[in-house]
C-alpha cells in the first residue's frame, strides 16, 4: 500500500481532510497516493511533519540495513508522569528496547498516551518516545509538567513573555502561560518527543 494512503487510513482521515491540512487538492493528494506523481519537497515535508515519519520513509526508501547495526537501549514506558523520580517506578507499565538514536549519553522513556488531545497526530493508546530534557525549543512537542500535575503532550511555541502550549485536536484550546506563570505553578518541561509509535 502507498505510504501516503496507509498513514492517511490508519489516521482515519479522509482525502479532502487530509488535503486541507497540507494545503493540496484533493485531486493532488490522490495522485500522490496512486503514485501518479510525487509530491514537491514542501508538501513532502508537511507530510513528514503531521505524520512524525522521514521523507525517506515517505518516498518507500528503505532503512533496514542502518537499523539492524543500530545499538539498542532499553527504556521504561510509563502510564502517566508527575516529573517525581521516586515515584515514578510505580507507574511503569513495562520496559522496552529501542534503537538508540545518538549515542550522546541522552536517556529515553516512553509514554502512552491516553487522552486525545493531540489527535489526529496522537492517538490515546499511541506510544510516544521522549528524550528527557528540561528545555523545550518553539515548535516542540514537548512532555509537559503543569503545576505538579501529571504530564501532558503539547507542542509548545514560545511567545514574548510566555509559551502557549498547543493541542492538535481543534477540540481543545490552547494554554498561554506567562514567564511569572512558569516559575510560581511551575510549568517543567520533562522532555522532548522524538517518535510516535502509533497501534494497529
Amino acid at each position: 500500500m502507498n505510504r501516503i494512503r496507509f498513514l492517511r487510513v490508519k489516521n482515519e482521515l479522509k482525502q479532502q481532510e487530509l488535503a486541507q491540512i497540507i494545503h493540496v487538492s484533493q485531486s493532488s493528494l490522490s495522485g500522490y497516493e496512486n503514485e501518479k506523481y510525487e509530491p514537491d519537497k514542501k508538501t513532502l515535508l508537511k507530510l513528514s511533519e503531521f505524520f512524525g515519519v522521514s521523507t525517506d520513509y515517505l518516498l518507500g526508501a528503505e532503512e533496514k540495513s542502518r537499523l539492524r547495526k543500530a545499538p539498542l537501549q532499553r527504556i521504561p514506558v510509563y502510564k502517566c508522569l508527575n516529573g517525581n523520580k521516586k515515584q515514578a517506578s510505580k507507574y511503569i507499565l513495562y520496559d522496552m528496547e529501542i534503537n538508540k538514536f545518538k549515542d550522546d549519553g541522552s536517556e529515553y522513556f516512553g509514554l502512552q498516551m491516553f487522552g486525545d488531545s493531540m489527535a489526529p497526530r496522537i492517538f490515546p493508546g499511541d506510544l510516544v518516545i521522549v528524550r528527557r530534557q528540561s528545555r523545550a525549543e518553539n515548535g516542540d512537542v514537548a512532555v509537559m509538567q503543569i503545576n505538579g500535575g501529571n504530564a501532558t503532550v503539547k507542542k509548545v511555541v514560545k511567545f514574548g513573555g510566555g509559551i502557549t502550549l498547543i493541542p492538535y485536536n481543534p477540540m481543545y484550546n490552547p494554554v498561554s502561560y506567562t514567564d511569572d506563570e512558569i516559575a510560581r505553578l511551575p510549568v517543567v518541561v520533562l522532555g522532548k518527543a522524538v517518535e510516535i509509535r502509533g497501534k494497529f
